[in-house]
């Protein structure tokens, strides 16, 4: 079964990067505490599915659609003593909205911790890889993605965005799995 995707189109490839330009679209998205991205993702799936799945107040359903996103959210602060080590961070856990909704459109969800985010035209440099979703995974995909983004001359906007297109079930090898960062 064929998911929707946010639509885009290739600017530029070089291997497993690519630049992308990415149309508008609307998220569901949930606010997480967690560790790493992985446990951002577990953690948020669960909202984010009761509400597709009928958990709104027209007990509507709605199409699932790829990727499951986890991006953390990084706000400066300013520096103050003593330092203390905090061993969560938040995330925004998100899936993207069919295009047939609109944010007037979309049913309000049961789940208050559930907002929506319309999202503009953007560019976005993306690292295609496989393997296991985890941490270790993402860090030094990430990095790799930053290397390139570098190399050829463009600025990252933000922070890194982990994106998973496939089940649990799937094995590690054959997981379609994405970095993505807005330049």
């Amino acid at each position: 079964m064929a998911l929707e995707k946010p639509v885009y189109s290739v600017i530029k490839r070089e291997g497993k990067f690519e630049l992308r330009r990415y149309e508008g679209y609307i998220s569901a998205q949930v606010k997480i505490s967690a560790r790493d991205y992985r446990e951002a993702a577990n953690r948020g799936f669960g909202p984010l599915a009761s509400f597709i799945f009928g958990g709104n107040i027209n007990k509507q359903k709605i199409a699932m659609t790829a990727p499951v996103s986890a991006e953390p959210n990084s706000e400066k602060i300013a520096m103050t003593v003593p330092v203390m080590i905090q061993r969560e961070e938040f995330y925004t856990v998100s899936f993207v909205m069919p295009r047939k909704y609109t944010l007037e459109t979309l049913p309000i969800p049961l789940d208050e911790r559930i907002t929506f985010c319309e999202h503009e035209e953007k560019q976005i440099a993306v690292l295609r890889f496989s393997g296991a979703f985890n941490q270790k995974n993402f860090e030094k995909n990430i990095l790799r993605l930053q290397a390139w983004i570098e190399k050829e001359g463009m600025k990252a906007k933000g922070e890194a965005n982990v994106a998973g297109y496939n089940p649990p079930f799937v094995p590690w090898f054959l997981k379609h799995n994405e970095i993505l960062i807005e330049v």
